[in-house]
């Protein structure tokens, strides 16, 4: 791994289809712990992707491996609320790509985008998750909470 690691965040429309391809991968993860929807043509459907036209309150970013032939590498997807707090809805790196410093270098720059408050939630199946948003962002307030759906969440919240 190079000392440092080049990683670029790179704003996207929601119908650029490397973002398409990614959030399958992303979903076929979840699959294996959660029930994720698959359409007929095999493809899993992430419903809230609509939301994310409205480009003042939402926005989706690809990471992009910039030591590496701009390579692909995850995604985020970050909404904005009427408290000017913004939420981590959807954060993915490839497996390929983890435990090389390159997820937090994105988390990190995706702050920086957005400066101020942050919130997001960990569910309970993703504990590995947990352990990476500790250690990005370690002073970040903690709470428990239970979601609309009744499952039991880890919420952070910390200002950038």
């Amino acid at each position: 791994m190079p000392t440092t690691v080049l990683v670029e965040l790179v704003p996207v429309a929601i119908d650029d289809p490397r973002l398409g391809r990614l959030l399958q991968l992303y979903q076929h993860e979840w699959s294996a712990v959660v029930a994720t929807p698959i359409g007929d043509d095999a493809l899993f459907t992430y419903a809230e992707l609509p939301l994310y036209r409205d480009r003042d309150a939402r926005a989706a970013y690809l990471f992009i491996d910039a030591d590496n032939g701009r390579t692909p590498l995850g995604f985020a997807l970050v909404m904005r609320d009427d408290t000017a707090c913004w939420h981590v809805e959807e954060f993915f790196i490839v497996a390929g790509a983890r435990r090389r410093g390159r997820g937090a270098v994105a988390a990190r720059r995706l702050f920086i985008e957005h400066p101020g408050r942050w919130t997001f939630t960990v569910r309970p199946e993703n504990p590995g998750a947990l352990a990476f948003w500790r250690r990005i962002v370690g002073d970040a307030d903690e709470r428990v909470e239970v979601g609309s759906d009744g499952v039991v969440r880890r919420r952070l919240s910390f200002v950038a």
